[in-house]
């Protein structure tokens, strides 16, 4: 048994630099990387939440190493509809396609809904999304649902990626799929109807479903019209430029206000330049109506 000396030793020569160091980005990285195989979640105590995550995932990663995943951009978004008179403290945000639930938290921490429902379909997310809720206490503000957001109520196919890939599941099967799930899909209304929802209540959507946005997009419309603010992935490297040019069409004849909001809404405006828009792989895209 060491004295106390050799502890004193220990703690100061070993044990306490090499805290400092896995503090740090760069020793954070390495431990990432060195975690042993059976270590397959870690819990992340970050200001203001918990999270726990794969710490192999892309998003779990970016969670370790900068304790977030693109909770700037979405507080940009946020900000940007509270200051232009769209949001206003209350109501419910649909986030569909929640992965683990990072975007679910951070709506939920803007303290400008009532109300997150959280949407789901891969079951090891919608488990970690689940968890995530529960660590801390949010049961009452966050509810997590297991289903694909789909134009029709049932059952579909969904298209996963490899293991250490949380997001870019699809219900399109897309290059770097490996293997199918069958899960339950729900349109936007059912989500609603289910959780007891007025349509007039819901006051914004964070939406990404890899690929499948101009589908949602529609039946979001027919749904709640176009006064609702909508946040996605524009991409037309899932759709090709053909479609995607429809998209722009229905979204320019839909829409007053069609917003890129890309580089965490840092410079964001309306977007002018169409035929640019067509041709670039991704783009972050906020659409309402006045």
């Amino acid at each position: 048994m060491p004295g106390k000396l050799e502890t004193y030793l220990i703690d100061a020569i070993r044990n306490k630099p090499l805290k400092k160091f896995f503090k740090g980005k760069q020793g954070r990285k390495v431990l990432s990387k060195a975690l042993p195989d059976d270590v397959i979640a870690v819990t992340v105590q970050t200001v203001d939440h918990k999270i726990m995550v794969d710490p192999r995932d892309l998003v779990g990663r970016s969670v370790l190493l900068h304790g977030n995943w693109g909770r700037e951009g979405t507080s940009g978004v946020v900000e940007y509809l509270t200051r232009i008179g769209k949001l206003h403290g209350q109501g419910v945000a649909l986030n569909l396609g929640a992965n683990i639930g990072c975007q679910a938290l951070y709506l939920k921490l803007t303290d400008q809904f009532d109300k997150v429902i959280a949407v789901e379909a891969a079951p090891q997310n919608f488990e970690f999304l689940r968890t995530n809720i529960h660590l801390n206490d949010w049961a009452n503000e966050i509810t997590p649902i297991h289903a694909a957001v789909y134009t029709e109520d049932g059952t579909i196919e969904l298209h996963l990626k490899e293991d250490d890939v949380s997001g870019g599941h699809s219900l399109l099967n897309l290059p770097g799929n490996t293997r199918s799930v069958t899960v339950t899909a729900l349109t936007v209304g059912s989500i609603v109807q289910r959780e007891k929802v007025a349509p007039d209540d819901v006051k914004f959507v964070w939406m990404d479903i890899e690929g499948f946005d101009f589908d949602i997009l529609q039946d979001i419309n027919q749904t709640f019209g176009n006064r609702l603010p909508v946040f996605f992935e524009f991409s037309p490297r899932f759709i090709g430029e053909e479609k995607a040019r429809e998209f722009i069409a229905y979204l320019r004849e839909n829409y007053t206000n069609i917003l890129d909001f890309n580089n965490s809404g840092a410079g964001s405006g309306p977007v002018t330049d169409f035929d640019a828009l067509a041709k670039t792989p991704q783009q972050d895209l906020l659409v309402f109506s006045d």
